[in-house]
């Protein structure tokens, strides 16, 4: 019989996840504060790669991926079920194709997150896009203009890249993500 032991959630892991699950029940009530329209900064995705470059885990990273938009809908009732389901599944290819662009293909961190964070969009739509002909949900395919996306996910790899450049030169930590981010090592 072969034991499978799976190392326990640092401390640092569970203070992370906690307050940034915290930040995902505040984010609809102060999109309503606000004077512009807070889902354009794609505040879901903010607080997943803010994840990632705090607990430093890309196992936990992959659970805040399926769990962020789904909490967001059990608190807030935004988004829809249906779509945060969907969400889920964007933000999850997102962070396994980033670390495997970034640790295995050993692509330019910025590269990796502008193409992984496109990548993860254009399977965004193609779900939603099969959701809409199937009736599971109502409204338009695309809903944010392209040319606003797109200039989003600019700017949110250079936050990324200054994020992850500041963490490196203060901390002394290697520069790729898939570096920073530990492995789920399964023991014989």
């Amino acid at each position: 019989m072969h034991a499978v032991s799976l190392p326990l959630i640092s401390y640092r892991t569970a203070v992370t996840d906690a307050a940034l699950l915290l930040a995902v029940y505040f984010v609809p009530a102060l999109s309503h504060l606000l004077p512009f329209p807070l889902y354009l900064f794609e505040p879901m995705r903010l607080l997943l790669f803010a994840g990632l470059l705090i607990a430093r885990n890309n196992v936990n990273t992959y659970f805040l991926a399926l769990t962020i938009p789904l909490v967001s809908t059990i608190i807030s009732g935004h988004p829809p079920f249906v779509k945060a389901v969907i969400m889920s599944f964007e933000l999850y290819t997102n962070v396994v194709l980033l670390v495997w662009l970034s640790q295995y293909l050993r692509w330019p961190n910025g590269l990796a997150f502008f193409v992984s964070t496109v990548l993860s969009k254009v399977f965004y739509y193609g779900l939603k896009f099969a959701f809409l002909e199937f009736g599971l949900i109502q409204g338009s395919l695309i809903s944010t203009p392209l040319t606003n996306q797109l200039i989003t996910v600019l700017l949110l790899t250079v936050i990324y890249m200054i994020v992850l450049w500041l963490i490196t030169v203060r901390k002394g930590l290697v520069s790729t993500v898939g570096e920073v981010g530990q492995k789920l090592e399964v023991k014989n």
